[in-house]
C-alpha cells in the first residue's frame, strides 16, 4: 500500500505541473483576449454557449454521453472536463463531468470483466507491481490508483482483471476522479468567463485544490513512512 501511495504521490505531482501550466496559458489568453481586439471573441463564445445552453438537458445528454464513450475507448479524461466546465459553467460542468467520466470508465470495466480478459492480459503482465498491489482491490486502492500517471483505459482494464467489485470500482473511481476534475472544470470554467475577475478566482480556485490535495497525499506519505 505505501508503495502505491508514493507512485500516487508521483502522479499528482506530475498533473499538478501540467495544471500549474494550463493556467498560466489561460490566464494569459485571457489577458490578452481582454485588452486588445480579440476582445469580441469573448463575446462570440459567450453566444455560443448560450445557444448550446438553450437545448437544456438535450445538450447535457448528447455531452454526456460523448464524453463517456470517449473516456471509454481511452480519450484522456482532463480535457472533457475542461470543455464541461467550458459549456456549461463549473457547478453542470464539474457534475457532468464527473458522472460521465466515470461511467466511460465503468464501460471499460465492465467489458473486460465480461470476456476481454485474454485480449488485454498482456499489457497488464507489463506491470506486475501494479497487478500484486491489485490483488484483493478496496476503494481506497482504488482511489490511489486513480492518481497514477497511467491511461485511464490501463488502469481501467487492469481494475477489470483484478477481483474488483463493481461497487468498490464505482466508489474508488468517483472519489479518485474528484480532484483533477474539479481542477480541470474550474480552468475550463475560468475561460469561458466574460470577466477577467471572474476568470482570475475560478484559475486560483483550481490552483488552491490541486495543491491542497497534492499537500494532503504528501503528509499523509510522509506519516505512513515516519510509522
Amino acid at each position: 500500500m505505501a508503495v502505491l501511495e508514493s507512485e500516487a504521490r508521483k502522479g499528482l505531482g506530475r498533473e499538478r505541473r501540467k495544471i500549474v501550466l494550463l493556467v498560466a496559458l489561460v490566464a494569459g489568453i485571457m489577458l490578452v483576449a481582454h485588452f486588445t481586439p480579440l476582445r469580441a471573441w469573448l463575446d462570440d463564445a459567450q453566444e455560443w454557449k448560450q445557444s448550446i445552453q438553450e437545448h437544456g438537458w438535450l445538450s447535457r445528454m448528447l455531452f454526456g454521453a460523448a464524453a463517456a464513450a470517449a473516456v471509454m475507448f481511452g480519450v484522456p479524461r482532463l480535457p472533457l472536463c475542461g470543455m464541461a466546465g467550458l459549456l456549461f459553467g463549473f457547478a453542470e460542468g464539474f457534475a457532468l463531468s464527473l458522472f460521465s467520466t466515470t461511467v466511460g470508465a465503468y464501460g471499460t470495466f465492465v467489458m473486460v470483466k465480461k470476456g476481454f480478459r485474454k485480449s488485454v492480459r498482456a499489457q497488464a503482465q507489463g506491470r506486475p507491481w501494479l497487478q500484486r498491489l491489485l490483488e484483493k482491490p478496496s476503494m481506497l486502492k482504488v482511489f490511489w490508483v486513480r492518481q497514477l500517471v497511467l491511461p485511464g483505459v490501463v488502469l481501467n482494464t487492469l481494475l477489470g482483471l483484478a477481483e474488483t467489485r463493481h461497487r468498490t470500482f464505482l466508489a474508488g473511481t468517483l472519489l479518485g476522479y474528484m480532484p483533477l476534475n474539479v481542477a480541470a472544470t474550474l480552468v475550463g470554467s475560468g475561460l469561458g468567463k466574460e470577466s477577467l475577475a471572474h476568470s482570475a478566482v475560478q484559475l486560483m480556485a483550481a490552483l488552491a485544490v490541486i495543491n491542497g490535495v497534492a499537500w494532503v497525499l504528501w503528509r499523509r506519505f510522509r506519516k505512513r513512512k515516519a510509522s
